[in-house]
């Protein structure tokens, strides 16, 4: 039987180090681990990546290099189509969603990738919070002028909770999908990738457009000067 050809010193170690920080997270990662499981030596991992922070960049770039370009293109076509006008925000959210999704479905280190997402978002580490904003800062704010322009009735702070706990639920959604089949009996099933889009599509939706919380409050908490009870 022919045998299969090895894969490059660097490939082997992205692949290691993606297994290590999907389970462990980056405090949590053994660069020694890493090169065991590659089967090379710390200094080919220094001589490719640098640091272990610089590894971890490595493993995101390859990974979400590609969900990251097609972000990009789908809000340039929108763009294009509305040519400034209001885009609707269904386009806006299926625009953001749906790449990360075929990432989730359409690999078979899927399972791996959600979890890295997960442990990396949750992260408290601020160096790996500075380097995922640095990696997606320009994008995200891109997404959030377009749906800004879609519900100009929100203010800003209002705008980021609702962009944040979008992101946050769909993180949840991605991460932990057996437990979400298991506490709903079956009903939700996180692999069906059209429920997962629909439904965030339709919760988001109808909170992006929701009156503005922040403003509500702020004038409840007023009281006029000079007058007590």
């Amino acid at each position: 039987m022919k045998a299969q050809p090895q894969s490059d010193p660097q490939t082997r170690i992205l692949d290691a180090a993606e297994r290590a920080f999907a389970n462990h997270g980056f405090d949590g990662a053994s660069l020694r681990q890493i090169v065991e499981t590659a089967r090379v030596n710390l200094a080919t991992v220094y001589y490719y990546f640098r640091s272990k922070e610089g590894l971890l960049a490595a493993v995101f770039d390859r990974r979400f290099g590609p969900v990251h370009e097609e972000h990009w293109q789908a809000l340039r076509r929108i763009e294009t189509e509305f040519q400034g006008r209001r885009a609707p925000l269904k386009k806006i959210l299926e625009a953001m969603i749906l790449p990360p999704l075929r990432l989730a479905s359409g690999t078979s280190r899927g399972e791996i990738i959600m979890r890295l997402i997960g442990r990396i978002v949750a992260d408290p580490n601020p160096r790996i919070q500075e380097l995922l904003q640095r990696q997606h800062k320009d994008l995200r704010v891109a997404y959030l002028k377009a749906i800004q322009r879609s519900v100009p009735h929100l203010p800003k702070r209002d705008l980021w909770w609702r962009f944040e706990l979008l992101w946050g639920a769909f993180v949840f959604v991605l991460c932990n999908p057996s437990r979400i089949e298991q506490i709903t009996d079956g009903v939700c099933n996180p692999s069906d990738s059209n429920a997962v889009l629909s439904q965030m599509v339709a919760v988001f939706s109808a909170g992006f457009r929701a009156p503005a919380a922040s403003r509500r409050k702020s004038t409840k908490a007023r009281r006029p000067k000079g007058r007590s009870r």
